[in-house]
């Protein structure tokens, strides 16, 4: 008895806590009320005067659907009993108070955050407020540097080395290595690789190097942890490569070792290697022709296919890459993301270069404050600093995704390359100065991209498949509903067999727009088909890499019901494919006794709707997708078959 009058108190104590806390983040003098019934407070007078009595002024109805209003009153009233009394009105569904709202974000306490345009823009600076990657919202969605998986997250930095000593940087250790034995101890081809690898020196000791330290800071910085800076990854593991300079030869040992590291990850299950998700280049060869290098070309396109996403910035020049060449941002590799350099103010540097084909977006890369070598700080501009947001945004894009997700991109690691890519092209902030000179047309949008990667866009048609009935001679238009669940517009084609000369669609190709559907006709012609089933797929393919397929299949048959068209009697059904109810419109000149029943493809009497006279005019009913014994029919083809003294008319229905 004790412990249950200790749980009742407990339970009082804890509902009144919740309740001053949620009373105290609501507007004053602000209630809001859905009202039964269509009542309308402004023209029923009795109603008016009761609420008046009360204290509550109306405000106005807030929805066009359902029948919400606002209602004010004064504070020096008693709010909670105000609101206790509204809620026993009979004229009331449902009452609350109206209740303040806060945007969600993650605001970090490392010191510098303010400093951080490129992550929050507040105007600080002489900024445009919201010229950002929006990562602090992001991070509400996600901060781990670890898969749901429990793949550590890893970002490979290929640049002249790093500051392995700076407190701020959030750097991975080879711990299957010893340092300093000269051994090969984990077996990888790479000896003493315990901090990363130094393709100048072939050796595991990485130089301290002022540029890496500050594009491996905008990309990984430790974040909320009281120090420095803030990453864009919050809290992904740098890789550490140095090779970005004096010959190809030393880019491609460098890229070599990324490739590596992630391919005995892959290959071990995850016992061996790094977790490599993209590299970073902040490096290049201005005025370079993609021809000339097809050894870097190719170390791309090896990293794309175990999994590694290839983040590369553009020149420091204002001229197109497409006509001036570029390396590596003129190479239109699957596995290479294209970066040019941002403002605080959203338009392009006047010193970065563009392409239309080529550059896929833009990112902010001007006045980037981030850590320096020697354990400091400070800015430093150029498209170095903003390809680093976009390799960092990856790395959130992994943490974001569901294990079903990660468990495919285990299987096929490339895929995860391109989706991504197309995920971060699709979801950018568009800015008029790349609208022209970017594949995207925009700049980062962390945030846009994060929410993509939490819930991917998927394909949906309705109905799922199609089942069709004809009879030989015959042809026959079926409607389905496409849609797509992507925030953003999705580009879609259909694809047939090309043996399928009997099933074409219109459109076949076309773009999704967020929360409409595409109305799709599916024609089918079975005019020199002979009697037989026949089946085949149709697949709709999707900007996003999605794939849906919707079986057809068609019975051509002899004994199969067709149009006779009565001259007195017009019918029209919908919707159609139906769920739960299929309205039937008749018009009917003349009077007459009508019958309206539902058959199967057997020919059997389903369900009887109608068996009586009816007089000239229109005329509606409907048929509940039930049977005779009022039991719900299977998902298929079914006939709603009228007739009158002058003839029939059969309609096809489809039940989902």
């Amino acid at each position: 008895m004790r412990i249950f009058t200790v749980l009742i108190f407990l339970f009082i104590f804890i509902s009144s806590v919740f309740a001053q806390v949620e009373n105290t983040n609501r507007e004053p003098g602000q209630i809001l009320v859905l009202l039964k019934n269509k009542v309308d407070p402004e023209k029923d007078s009795k109603l008016k005067a009761e609420f008046q009595e009360m204290g509550l002024l109306v405000k106005g109805k807030l929805t066009s659907t359902m029948n919400v209003w606002q209602f004010d009153f004064s504070e020096s009233q008693q709010p909670e009993k105000i609101l206790s009394v509204l809620q026993a009105h009979p004229a009331v569904e449902i009452a609350q108070f109206n209740h303040k709202i806060q945007e969600r974000e993650i605001i970090p306490n490392d010191p510098s955050f303010n400093l951080l345009w490129q992550l929050k823009n507040t105007g600080q600076s002489g900024g445009l407020p919201g010229a950002d990657v929006h990562a602090t919202e992001a991070w509400e969605i996600t901060t781990n540097g670890v898969t749901v998986l429990g793949d550590t997250i890893v970002l490979a930095i290929v640049d002249g080395g790093v500051d392995l000593i700076h407190e701020d940087l959030n750097l991975i250790k080879n711990y299957n290595e010893i340092p300093g034995n000269g051994i090969d101890d984990d077996n990888n081809g790479y000896i003493d690789d315990f901090n990363g690898w130094n393709a100048y020196t072939n050796s595991g000791t990485l130089p301290t190097h002022d540029h890496g330290t500050h594009v491996a800071g905008i990309a990984a910085a430790k974040t909320n942890n009281g120090l420095g800076v803030s990453g864009v990854s919050f809290n992904a593991k740098v890789m550490p490569v140095a090779g970005s300079s004096t010959t190809e030869a030393t880019v491609v040992k460098a890229y070599d070792y990324v490739y590596t590291m992630r391919k005995i990850y892959n290959e071990s299950n995850g016992a061996r290697g790094h977790y490599i998700v993209a590299s970073n280049s902040s490096f290049g060869v201005n005025g370079g022709n993609p021809a000339d290098y097809p050894l870097w070309s190719a170390m791309y396109d090896s990293m794309g296919l175990v999994g590694i996403a290839n983040v590369g910035s553009t020149a420091n020049i204002a001229y197109d890459i497409e006509q001036n060449g570029d390396i590596p941002t003129a190479m239109t590799n699957e596995s290479l993301i294209a970066v040019t350099n941002t403002t605080n103010q959203d338009v392009i540097n006047s010193q970065a270069a563009w392409g239309i084909n080529s550059i896929d977006l833009g990112a902010p890369g001007t006045s980037i404050y981030s850590t320096r070598q020697g354990n400091q700080y400070g800015y430093k501009t150029g498209t170095s600093m903003a390809s680093p947001m976009v390799t960092g945004t990856i790395a959130l894009l992994y943490a974001a995704s569901d294990s079903a997700t990660l468990m495919e991109f285990k299987q096929f690691p490339s895929l995860a390359v391109s989706k991504f890519k197309r995920y971060l092209i699709a979801t950018v902030d568009t800015i008029a100065s790349l609208v022209g000179k970017t594949v995207s047309g925009g700049r980062l949008n962390t945030l846009n991209a994060v929410s993509m990667a939490a819930n991917p866009p998927i394909l949906i048609s309705d109905p799922s498949f199609i089942t069709d009935s004809l009879k030989p001679g015959t042809a026959d238009t079926i409607f389905i509903q496409l849609s797509s669940t992507s925030s953003e517009p999705d580009v879609y084609s259909i694809s047939l067999p090309p043996d399928a000369t009997w099933i074409y669609t219109d459109p076949s190709a076309g773009v999704l727009m967020p929360g409409m559907t595409q109305t799709i006709r599916v024609y089918i012609n079975a005019q020199t088909l002979p009697e037989a089933t026949y089946s085949v797929n149709m697949s709709v393919n999707d900007y996003f890499l999605n794939q849906l397929v919707i079986p057809v299949s068609l019975l051509v048959d002899q004994d199969i019901a067709v149009h006779d068209i009565s001259s007195n009697v017009s019918v029209a059904i919908s919707p159609n494919p139906f769920d739960q109810e299929q309205k039937i419109d008749i018009n009917i000149l003349r009077t007459t006794d009508v019958n309206i029943k539902v058959i199967n493809l057997q020919g059997t009497t389903v369900a009887q709707i109608y068996n009586n006279k009816l007089l000239p005019g229109s005329h509606s009913m409907a048929w509940n997708g039930r049977d005779v014994n009022n039991q719900i029919v299977r998902t298929g083809v079914y006939f709603i078959v009228v007739t009158d003294s002058y003839g029939s008319v059969t309609m096809k229905s489809m039940k989902k």
